[in-house]
């Protein structure tokens, strides 16, 4: 899975972006075999797609790296970025499950 990741990563959309991390998530292994560059493929995906994640794209994408310190170590000032301005958007369309897992993703990472 690590291995597939990183290879469609360039053409990768934010729902699959979304779908990739939170599988990583969820699987020790996979996540394990994720190279350094694997990470820094994934965030640099998350910068490209933030424009076009829907609320729950971002959702679970924060929960995701929230979740994942080597995707966290692996994302730039700018990655965040993107990621905060998508969240501006969103933030009035989203629901109470995508508002509670941003706002807990949010405060994991600021924590770290």
């Amino acid at each position: 899975m690590a291995r597939a990741a990183e290879c469609t990563a360039p053409t990768m959309t934010a729902q699959g972006l979304a779908n990739t991390l939170n599988a990583l998530g969820k699987l020790d292994a996979a996540s394990g075999a994720m190279s350094p560059a694997g990470w820094g493929a994934m965030a640099r995906v998350a910068e490209r797609t933030a424009p076009t994640m829907n609320a729950q794209n971002l959702a679970n994408t924060l929960a995701a790296i929230a979740s994942l310190p080597n995707a966290r170590a692996k994302m730039s000032d700018s990655a965040f970025k993107c990621l905060e301005v998508a969240g501006v958007k969103l933030a009035p369309e989203m629901n109470s499950e995508e508002t509670e897992m941003t706002r807990w993703a949010c405060q994991k990472i600021l924590r770290e």
